[in-house]
């Protein structure tokens, strides 16, 4: 019979634990279910980004107005959609529906595209105030005919851009404005930051 000494079985424990630790991380990174990259749900009435923001050029901040001084972005409530419409398209049958729900007083039951856990804190209003356009976590949205999540929106995804990794130059260049070619950490990345 072999003997396994207090040192060895130690470092059989480590050993195990170091291993569990990469297969986890592996299967996170290869298999990232917290992301919805790629949704692009049917929605109640088709709304295209594409004619709005892109051919339109209706800003982004018209529509979602609380996203410079919120934590969420926020669907527009219906008067912003009437804004326009109580005057644009008036005989379209989907504006019809919109006008219907306007005077009802019911909302629209939009399908929710990008959607973080409920232990994640992002404040959309610090993004903006660095200079973080909506395209760099929403896609070019202005050519989207149906909103879809470009992005993965995972921890490692965001974590990537904390540390400098995929920030956007734009903000690069305003946290290291005397640097050519600026590379390094732009935001914290201890957990406190995004969950508390």
């Amino acid at each position: 019979m072999v003997r396994i000494s207090g040192t060895q079985k130690k470092l059989g424990v480590a050993l195990f634990l170091i291993i569990g630790v990469f297969s986890i991380m592996g299967a996170v990174r290869f298999f990232p279910t917290a992301s919805n990259q790629g949704y692009a749900p049917e929605q109640p009435l088709p709304f295209s980004h594409k004619l709005h923001a892109g051919d339109q050029k209706i800003q982004c901040q018209y529509c979602h107005s609380d996203v410079e001084k919120s934590r969420h972005a926020s669907i527009p409530p219906l008067n912003v959609c009437m804004n326009c419409h109580s005057v644009v398209k008036v005989d379209s049958p989907y504006i019809q529906k919109l006008r219907k729900a306007f005077s009802d007083g019911k909302p629209i039951e939009w399908v929710r595209v990008h959607e973080l856990p409920d232990y994640v804190y992002f404040p959309h209003k610090r993004h903006v105030a660095q200079g973080v356009t909506c395209e760099a976590c929403h896609g070019n949205v202005k050519e989207m005919a149906r909103i879809e999540q470009k992005s993965a929106l995972t921890m490692g995804w965001c974590m990537e851009c904390h540390r400098g990794e995929t920030t956007p130059p734009q903000v690069l260049a305003k946290i290291y404005p005397h640097v050519k070619n600026p590379r390094g950490p732009v935001a914290s990345v201890t957990c406190n930051t995004c969950h508390n």
